[in-house]
């Protein structure tokens, strides 16, 4: 009987021991239900070890907040994909001066295309894998590049080994590659580390492909005009085939103030020309402390810190927009395409020492610590990715004299010379020293390059600002492309007055943008992608950036314009400008126009067509939705192109 009793009392003692756990269970639930948990915003993070003998180990620290705390190691990477939110992903990488370049290098590649490497895919397969199965002449072109890019590749990268201890440029040359391959281990980690299937989708040739975009055209040129025919001439009595494509805008302005000493005010816009499918846009930082050589002891470069827009799998700005900071060093970088009519030219460049562009201006960015050596780096392998180039040193900007304009002012009103003492002429020696190097100009042709400090002409009250949109600068560049002038490459007087902050840099250019896909049965999948907009002031020492994602449109600020613009449809249609403004287009469908633009069919663009397309740019975002009919590919992509300004926060 006792033993029956005992028995039921541990019974008893357990199940108490039971309601009283799952007592506390509860209890803690209800407390852990209301506290406070940590919400993250979407950003990833990652950092890349090395040493000798293990190699290369990376730690994946999933999402984060705390983002200034992230471990060092080689190399860190931040990375937030908001395309969906605002149309830019972001990403951020820093490396550490006490390992040696090659290593900061690979690390930075292996860690970008580790978390990207998703949107190296889409953008992969929106733009070259489309574009080199179109058709078969389209193959044929994409096997010639893929072979002339990998066999420069391969000699480059034995030269930039050879002469790297001893010649800046080529080392950062050689870096470039590095990264490059990193780029390429990362993306198969990356992949493999999903469980994908694409791991092994993009070959080494087609990264090169990506990062050469901004060289295709000319080599396409140069291939159906050299290499077709056999006989490296343009055919006798064919018709040279060149390609003309809305390009890209930008637009320079130096402002001063009233003052008789006063500080200098940039506006700078640029607004990038390219297909709708290449639009998986990133605001990039590469904070890299790499050195003048491969020696540790030697100094790191001047420009360490390189902001950009830029794309998926490229490692540069093939928008052609730089902000450069380091050591003394704090300036801007821009350029469009140049339109060149020229196509002999050709005959001089050899193809088997091309550079890609963007590897030659990572380089120049880099090593440069004045405008001047920044021009001049410019001028080493100029063959393809012909530009027109603007840099502005804006530590030069600071309290000015009104010296030009003094002198200016002098010239007209004196009816002789005014005898300047040795101690003038030493003071205003010393203020033409100050200001020389503010403001440098290269433009390049195939095979030729110019370059020019254009200060003293921005600083006289009616030239301080510049438009590009193809338009040689130089004569001499002119000349030798056999430029024909039109108007709308000119700025009025009136546009001239009214360029005085970024809101009018951002409505002149958004009501001179193209939008192919608003001109009706014409329609293409081509036009302004975007709109960077940069200003500094040198009084307040502060600088203002922001950029807009898709194509553009003149937005709700904007509507009096578009108005206006509905009301002057005739003088618009009658003065839209180029005659000679053409785009390749597919003969059998126009929606194919993607980045490598390789159809070899072209029709020109009338000018009111451009007008319509223009006058509609006040109609509204684009919509991929909108654009059914022509099946482009653009995976990855938001459908409604309606995104508020973006500016990037960094946490380095």
């Amino acid at each position: 009987m006792l033993k029956v009793v005992g028995a039921s009392w541990q019974k008893t003692r357990i199940g108490t021991y039971i309601l009283i756990g799952a007592g506390l269970l509860v209890i803690g639930a209800f407390f852990i239900g209301y506290m406070e948990r940590p919400e993250y915003d979407g950003t990833y993070c990652a950092t890349a070890l090395w040493n000798q003998k293990v190699g290369f180990q990376i730690e994946n620290w999933k999402q984060q907040n705390d983002l200034v705390n992230i471990p060092k190691g080689v190399a860190r990477i931040c990375y937030k994909d908001s395309v969906y939110e605002n149309g830019w992903a972001q990403i951020e990488v820093e490396t550490q001066r006490t390992y040696p370049d090659w290593v900061q290098a690979y690390a930075a590649g292996i860690l970008e295309g580790s978390l990207t490497w998703k949107n190296i895919y889409n953008q992969w397969a929106n733009t070259i894998s489309s574009s080199c199965e179109r058709d078969e002449s389209a193959q044929k072109f994409c096997e010639w590049l893929r072979e002339l890019l990998t066999t420069n590749y391969a000699k480059l990268k034995k030269q930039a080994e050879i002469r790297a201890e001893h010649d800046h440029y080529w080392h950062q040359l050689h870096l470039f590659f590095n990264q490059l391959e990193g780029l390429e281990t990362g993306y198969i980690r990356g992949a493999s580390r999903a469980r994908s299937d694409l791991e092994e989708e993009i070959p080494l040739s087609d990264f090169l492909l990506m990062n050469a975009a901004a060289d295709i055209q000319d080599l396409k040129i140069y291939y159906e005009n050299y290499v077709l025919n056999g006989n490296m001439t343009v055919a006798d009595g064919g018709e040279p085939k060149n390609f003309f494509l809305p390009s890209a805008t930008m637009l320079t302005k130096i402002l001063r103030g009233d003052q008789p000493k006063s500080s200098l005010q940039l506006l700078f816009g640029h607004s990038t020309a390219g297909s709708y499918s290449s639009m998986l846009r990133i605001q990039k930082r590469y904070k890299f402390h790499y050195h003048f050589s491969p020696n540790q002891r030697s100094q790191t470069v001047p420009g360490v810190d390189i902001t950009f827009t830029g794309y998926p799998g490229i490692l540069g700005s093939t928008d052609d927009f730089y902000v450069v900071k380091g050591r003394q060093v704090q300036s801007i970088v821009g350029g469009v395409q140049i339109k060149n009519e020229n196509l002999k030219l050709w005959q001089t460049v050899d193809t088997k020492d091309i550079v890609p562009l963007v590897a030659r201006v990572m380089a120049a960015n880099r090593i440069s610590q004045n405008r001047r050596t920044w021009a001049r780096a410019m001028t080493r392998h100029p063959f393809t990715g012909a530009k027109q180039w603007i840099t502005v040193d804006l530590n030069k900007l600071g309290e000015q004299d009104n010296l030009y304009n003094t002198l200016d002012r002098d010239e007209k009103h004196d009816d002789a010379a005014v005898q300047l003492s040795d101690k003038d002429k030493a003071a205003i020696q010393a203020r033409h020293d100050q200001l020389q190097g503010m403001i440098w100009i290269a433009e390049q042709l195939p095979g030729r390059m110019h370059i020019k400090d254009v200060t003293e002409h921005f600083l006289l009250s009616n030239t301080s600002t510049w438009l590009a949109k193809g338009r040689p600068y130089f004569q001499e560049i002119r000349e030798a492309s056999q430029y024909v002038e039109t108007e709308e490459s000119q700025l009025t007087p009136a546009d001239e007055t009214q360029l005085t902050n970024l809101e009018a840099v951002d409505k002149y250019l958004r009501s001179h943008g193209f939008r192919g896909d608003l001109m009706g049965e014409e329609s293409i999948a081509y036009g302004n992608i975007d709109l960077k907009l940069f200003s500094y002031n040198a009084r307040l020492g502060m600088s203002d950036y922001h950029a807009f994602a898709g194509p553009i449109f003149l937005r709700l600020q904007h509507n009096n314009m578009a108005r206006s613009l509905e009301d002057q449809e005739d003088q618009q249609a009658s003065s839209m400008g180029d005659e000679r403004l053409s785009v390749v287009i597919d003969e059998d469908s126009q929606s194919n126009l993607a980045e490598l633009e390789l159809i070899t069919e072209r029709r020109s663009v009338r000018n009111d067509m451009k007008a319509i397309a223009m006058r509609k740019i006040g109609s509204g975002p684009f919509k991929w939705s909108d654009m059914s009919q022509l099946e482009q590919d653009h995976e990855g992509h938001p459908d409604e192109w309606n995104f508020d300004q973006v500016s990037p926060k960094w946490a380095w």
